[in-house]
């Protein structure tokens, strides 16, 4: 069942999310010596990717065996302003001590479904082929139709059993083919991990909080991790902190 947490904003949401990774890491490097992280693109993880770059998360987590995936990207060039992996890049990544080949980008410049193809085996070659890939976090974002990932409303890709599928251009923007993994990989995850935030969601957020049918209609209410958080702020859950 998922875990809502209420923060008075978007500083205290993303301080919150940058310690409890740092847990996860240190979990994780004890149990199976390196930390699986997926990222996400949108609005959401900026402020906590700034942390992260920063002090004292910087060296709290052990980045040296950390390996880095993204949930979702576009089907575009790396170096393109709709790229996840540019974000992340610009904002994250070139601050840490990251071997480059614990960098795993969707190779969006291919093409969707060569990219997805491409994650398919890179996925297959870090984790093995015994199940769906086991993320230690993965960190998802929640769009105004409900959709995460690039997984949306009535979209078929919601139903694969695939761990990663080619995904046509959506109908909002950016209108780009993207390449997204599956709710059969968000679901292995170990700690799957919301951050939502402004009153644009909050009605959305209330349904998935409150009504048992939310599923049937928003994908981001169908993921069902191991250990599934949601980190809200004020705005979008509609209640106080700690509420």
């Amino acid at each position: 069942m998922a875990e809502f947490h209420v923060f008075a904003d978007v500083e205290a949401q993303s301080r919150a999310a940058a310690d409890l990774m740092v847990g996860l890491s240190h979990r994780a490097l004890e149990a199976r010596g390196r930390f699986t992280l997926a990222l996400c693109g949108g609005s959401g993880p900026v402020r906590i990717m700034e942390l992260l770059a920063g002090e004292p998360w910087r060296r709290c987590i052990p980045w040296d065996r950390t390996v880095v995936f993204w949930g979702d990207d576009r089907a575009v060039p790396p170096d393109h302003e709709h790229s996840n992996f540019h974000q992340a890049s610009k904002l994250l990544l070139s601050r840490l001590p990251l071997a480059e080949a614990n960098v795993v980008r969707i190779r969006g410049e291919l093409g969707a479904m060569d990219a997805a193809r491409e994650l398919r085996l890179d996925l297959a070659e870090c984790f093995g082929e015994a199940g769906p890939p086991r993320f230690d976090l993965m960190l998802l974002g929640m769009g105004r139709d409900g959709h995460t990932a690039s997984l949306f409303p009535g979209r078929p890709e919601l139903d694969s059993t695939a761990w990663v599928e080619p995904v046509p251009a959506p109908d909002m923007e950016p209108r780009v083919d993207r390449v997204t993994m599956t709710l059969p990989v968000l679901d292995a995850a170990r700690t799957a991990l919301f951050l939502v935030s402004g009153p644009d969601k909050r009605a959305l957020v209330g349904e998935i909080m409150t009504d048992p049918t939310a599923p049937a209609r928003y994908p981001a209410a169908r993921v069902n991790a191991e250990r599934t958080l949601w980190y809200l702020d004020e705005a979008a859950a509609g209640q106080p902190a700690g509420g």
